[in-house]
Protein backbone atom coordinates (compact mmCIF):
# COMPACT_ATOMS: atom_id res chain seq x y z
CA UNK A 1 0.00 0.00 0.00
CA UNK A 2 1.38 3.39 -0.93
CA UNK A 3 1.75 6.23 1.52
CA UNK A 4 -0.89 8.19 -0.34
CA UNK A 5 -3.40 5.31 -0.14
CA UNK A 6 -2.66 4.87 3.56
CA UNK A 7 -3.32 8.58 4.21
CA UNK A 8 -6.64 8.40 2.33
CA UNK A 9 -7.66 5.33 4.35
CA UNK A 10 -6.75 7.00 7.68
CA UNK A 11 -8.63 10.18 6.71
CA UNK A 12 -11.72 8.16 5.70
CA UNK A 13 -11.65 6.24 9.00
CA UNK A 14 -11.34 9.49 10.97
CA UNK A 15 -14.46 10.84 9.26
CA UNK A 16 -16.44 7.77 10.35
CA UNK A 17 -15.54 8.09 14.02
CA UNK A 18 -17.75 10.22 16.29
CA UNK A 19 -16.06 13.51 17.00
CA UNK A 20 -15.39 14.87 20.47
CA UNK A 21 -17.59 17.85 19.60
CA UNK A 22 -20.59 15.52 19.30
CA UNK A 23 -20.00 13.81 22.65
CA UNK A 24 -22.30 14.85 25.48
CA UNK A 25 -20.82 17.20 28.05
CA UNK A 26 -22.02 18.03 31.55
CA UNK A 27 -22.19 21.66 32.65
CA UNK A 28 -22.52 22.64 36.32
CA UNK A 29 -23.43 26.16 37.42
CA UNK A 30 -24.34 27.96 40.63
CA UNK A 31 -27.45 30.13 40.43
CA UNK A 32 -28.94 33.07 42.28
CA UNK A 33 -32.13 34.90 41.52
CA UNK A 34 -35.67 35.68 42.55
CA UNK A 35 -39.25 34.52 42.20
CA UNK A 36 -41.11 37.10 40.12
CA UNK A 37 -44.55 35.48 39.89
CA UNK A 38 -46.33 32.68 41.74
CA UNK A 39 -49.69 30.98 42.09
CA UNK A 40 -50.65 27.99 44.20
CA UNK A 41 -49.54 25.69 41.35
CA UNK A 42 -46.80 27.59 39.53
CA UNK A 43 -43.62 29.55 40.25
CA UNK A 44 -41.66 31.79 37.86
CA UNK A 45 -37.98 32.36 38.65
CA UNK A 46 -35.09 34.21 37.01
CA UNK A 47 -31.51 35.10 37.80
CA UNK A 48 -27.88 34.67 36.90
CA UNK A 49 -25.71 31.58 36.54
CA UNK A 50 -21.98 31.26 37.06
CA UNK A 51 -19.80 28.30 36.20
CA UNK A 52 -19.44 26.24 33.04
CA UNK A 53 -22.34 28.05 31.27
CA UNK A 54 -22.46 31.57 32.72
CA UNK A 55 -25.44 33.66 31.75
CA UNK A 56 -29.02 34.48 32.69
CA UNK A 57 -31.67 31.86 33.38
CA UNK A 58 -35.46 31.82 33.57
CA UNK A 59 -37.71 28.97 34.62
CA UNK A 60 -41.35 28.15 35.16
CA UNK A 61 -42.06 25.34 37.63
CA UNK A 62 -45.55 23.81 37.44
CA UNK A 63 -46.53 21.77 40.50
CA UNK A 64 -49.43 20.29 42.41
CA UNK A 65 -51.08 22.62 44.98
CA UNK A 66 -48.80 23.37 47.93
CA UNK A 67 -49.65 21.49 51.12
CA UNK A 68 -47.32 22.57 53.93
CA UNK A 69 -48.27 19.54 56.05
CA UNK A 70 -47.44 16.99 53.32
CA UNK A 71 -44.24 15.30 52.25
CA UNK A 72 -43.49 16.33 49.58
CA UNK A 73 -45.15 19.73 49.89
CA UNK A 74 -45.82 19.57 46.12
CA UNK A 75 -44.83 17.45 43.12
CA UNK A 76 -43.38 19.12 40.03
CA UNK A 77 -45.63 18.33 37.05
CA UNK A 78 -43.97 20.31 34.25
CA UNK A 79 -42.53 23.63 33.28
CA UNK A 80 -39.68 25.10 31.28
CA UNK A 81 -36.04 26.06 31.73
CA UNK A 82 -33.97 28.46 29.64
CA UNK A 83 -30.44 29.78 29.95
CA UNK A 84 -29.08 32.59 27.78
CA UNK A 85 -25.30 32.25 27.57
CA UNK A 86 -22.77 34.18 25.55
CA UNK A 87 -22.86 31.31 23.05
CA UNK A 88 -26.46 30.18 22.67
CA UNK A 89 -29.85 29.70 24.29
CA UNK A 90 -30.08 26.43 26.21
CA UNK A 91 -33.59 25.12 26.93
CA UNK A 92 -35.20 22.19 28.72
CA UNK A 93 -38.46 20.87 30.11
CA UNK A 94 -39.27 19.90 33.71
CA UNK A 95 -40.40 16.27 33.86
CA UNK A 96 -40.63 15.75 37.60
CA UNK A 97 -39.30 16.55 41.02
CA UNK A 98 -40.48 17.91 44.34
CA UNK A 99 -41.02 21.08 46.31
CA UNK A 100 -40.51 20.54 50.04
CA UNK A 101 -41.03 23.12 52.77
CA UNK A 102 -37.99 23.25 55.06
CA UNK A 103 -39.24 26.09 57.29
CA UNK A 104 -42.99 26.78 57.46
CA UNK A 105 -42.40 30.32 58.74
CA UNK A 106 -44.30 30.15 62.03
CA UNK A 107 -45.37 33.54 63.36
CA UNK A 108 -45.03 35.12 59.90
CA UNK A 109 -41.28 34.57 59.68
CA UNK A 110 -39.53 33.73 56.42
CA UNK A 111 -40.47 30.46 54.71
CA UNK A 112 -37.98 28.24 52.89
CA UNK A 113 -38.57 25.52 50.32
CA UNK A 114 -36.24 22.99 48.70
CA UNK A 115 -36.98 22.77 44.95
CA UNK A 116 -35.53 19.67 43.25
CA UNK A 117 -36.43 19.23 39.58
CA UNK A 118 -35.46 16.89 36.76
CA UNK A 119 -35.10 18.17 33.20
CA UNK A 120 -35.35 16.56 29.78
CA UNK A 121 -35.01 17.81 26.19
CA UNK A 122 -31.98 19.85 27.31
CA UNK A 123 -29.90 21.49 24.61
CA UNK A 124 -29.56 24.48 22.29
CA UNK A 125 -32.60 26.29 20.93
CA UNK A 126 -35.39 23.83 21.83
CA UNK A 127 -33.65 21.02 19.91
CA UNK A 128 -32.08 19.18 22.81
CA UNK A 129 -32.28 15.57 23.84
CA UNK A 130 -30.13 15.90 26.98
CA UNK A 131 -31.01 15.78 30.65
CA UNK A 132 -30.44 17.86 33.74
CA UNK A 133 -31.25 18.71 37.31
CA UNK A 134 -32.31 21.97 38.95
CA UNK A 135 -31.77 22.38 42.69
CA UNK A 136 -32.62 25.55 44.62
CA UNK A 137 -33.61 26.91 47.98
CA UNK A 138 -36.55 29.30 47.66
CA UNK A 139 -36.95 31.84 50.48
CA UNK A 140 -40.20 33.79 50.90
CA UNK A 141 -39.54 36.99 52.86
CA UNK A 142 -42.60 37.74 54.98
CA UNK A 143 -43.80 40.44 57.32
CA UNK A 144 -46.95 40.99 59.35
CA UNK A 145 -48.82 44.05 58.06
CA UNK A 146 -51.98 45.11 59.92
CA UNK A 147 -52.46 41.55 61.13
CA UNK A 148 -51.91 39.90 57.75
CA UNK A 149 -48.84 37.88 56.83
CA UNK A 150 -47.52 39.36 53.58
CA UNK A 151 -44.82 37.87 51.34
CA UNK A 152 -43.00 40.92 50.00
CA UNK A 153 -40.09 39.28 48.12
CA UNK A 154 -38.61 35.88 47.30
CA UNK A 155 -35.09 34.77 46.43
CA UNK A 156 -33.58 31.54 45.10
CA UNK A 157 -30.07 30.12 45.27
CA UNK A 158 -28.74 26.78 44.23
CA UNK A 159 -27.40 25.03 41.15
CA UNK A 160 -28.16 23.22 37.95
CA UNK A 161 -26.41 20.44 36.09
CA UNK A 162 -27.07 20.00 32.36
CA UNK A 163 -25.86 17.20 30.11
CA UNK A 164 -26.17 17.58 26.36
Amino acid sequence: MTTRALLVLVAAAALCLPSAANAASTYNDAITGFEYYATSTEGHFAGSASGALPGYWDTVVDHTPLSLSSTPTATITGGSFSLATGYTLVTGTFTGGTVQVTNVGAGCTNQTFDVEGTLSDVGPWYLGSGTGTFSAILTHYRKSVWGYCVTYAASVSGSFSLTF
